[in-house]
């Protein structure tokens, strides 16, 4: 029997079947999540009567077939990664990040995991990663000239690691030829509404949004990040030009000025920005200001016009617009949208 569901075709009676995949270190949260959202869709579908072919199954998968033990201690049943059996979506979940080195190790480790990934891809499953979970689909080589998108704060080494890949920070969840990426940890409840929205439809899939109160109309991750990343360095100029930015970011700053504090050429702040932060001083300074407001605009009373004079900024009309372009909100919006009463109510209640 052939069955359709909007871009998914199945050749069998049953709805679609799910793989779970599980790593040691994995996120118990999201690999249990996306379980919980399968099941949520079977419930909306039995209640209204549009599972006749059948409901989502889903099995939690590991490569070797042990139980993995989650980032937060919790022992976690798996099966083994059967070779001749078809998937019709498949899940990676995100690991916890102890540092790039041991995480560079986990990478090196999934030989099998990948060609199975690959493989499956190819007999016609949908794959989607969340957070961390990206980099490991990235590894297969199946990202290479497609869109996808990472955790904010991996960014650089995601580029570095994988440049032939269109790396887009600004959406949540992209996707390309049945390979979706998920941005930080929270982005699998979004991911999870969308890849239902392609296996059983729109009306399903936001009765699930909406029964799990899932915000769907954040859409992107921008407004959401830092833009100054936390870089760990060893260079004592940087550290030095960082504090004297961090100290004096309320005043008129000039980069040639900072230089000479610095006791070098304005040439070579800049190549030093550039090598270790990836970004210039100017951008850095930028990005320090921007931040300083969000946070003031999030928790505090003042103006648009007082936040930018704090800041540094004389001219309100370049403020808005700077801020505009980084974060993608005006100072006004970006208020309303991260300052709720809601949010009010619930610090000053101690929540």
């Amino acid at each position: 029997m052939l069955c359709e569901y909007r871009h998914f075709t199945c050749t069998n009676s049953a709805m679609p079947t799910a793989a779970i995949l599980g790593f040691d270190d994995s996120y118990a949260s999201v690999i249990g999540g996306f379980a919980d959202m399968l099941q949520v869709a079977n419930a909306h579908m039995r209640k209204q009567g549009t599972g006749n072919s059948g409901f989502f199954e889903w099995h939690f998968l590991s490569a070797t077939g042990q139980p993995i033990k989650a980032s937060n201690g919790l022992e976690l049943e798996m099966r083994s990664l059967p070779s001749n059996k078809n998937y019709d979506l498949v899940f990676i979940p995100s690991v916890h990040y102890r540092g790039w080195r041991q995480f560079e190790q986990f990478l090196k480790n999934q030989v099998v995991m990948r060609d199975w990934l690959i493989k499956q891809w190819e007999r016609g499953a949908w794959l989607s990663a969340n957070c961390t979970g990206t980099f490991l689909l990235a590894d297969t080589g199946l990202l290479d000239r497609r869109i996808a998108t990472t955790t904010w704060w991996l960014e650089g080494h995601f580029r570095q690691r994988f440049p032939d890949v269109d790396l887009q920070m600004r959406p949540m969840v992209t996707e390309a030829e049945r390979l979706v990426c998920g941005g930080a940890h929270a982005t699998f409840l979004m991911q999870t509404v969308h890849v239902l929205n392609q296996f059983v439809g729109k009306a399903i899939a936001m009765q699930c949004a909406r029964s799990m109160l899932i915000d769907l109309t954040q859409t992107t991750q921008t407004p959401l990040q830092p833009l100054i990343a936390d870089k760990t360095h060893n260079d004592p100029l940087i550290h030095r030009a960082q504090k004297w930015l961090q100290d004096h970011m309320t005043q008129q700053v000039r980069i040639a000025d900072l230089a000479k504090k610095m006791a070098v050429s304005e040439r070579t702040l800049i190549r030093r920005f550039n090598t270790i932060l990836e970004q210039s001083p100017l951008t850095y300074l930028q990005h320090l200001r921007i931040d300083t407001a969000r946070a003031l605009l999030e928790a505090g009373d003042l103006s648009t016009e007082q936040i930018a004079q704090y800041v540094g900024y004389s001219d309100i009309s370049s403020f808005t617009r700077l801020f505009r372009e980084r974060i993608g909100f005006t100072p006004g919006a970006y208020r309303g949208r991260f300052r709720s009463s809601q949010a009010n109510a619930a610090i000053e209640s101690g929540w």
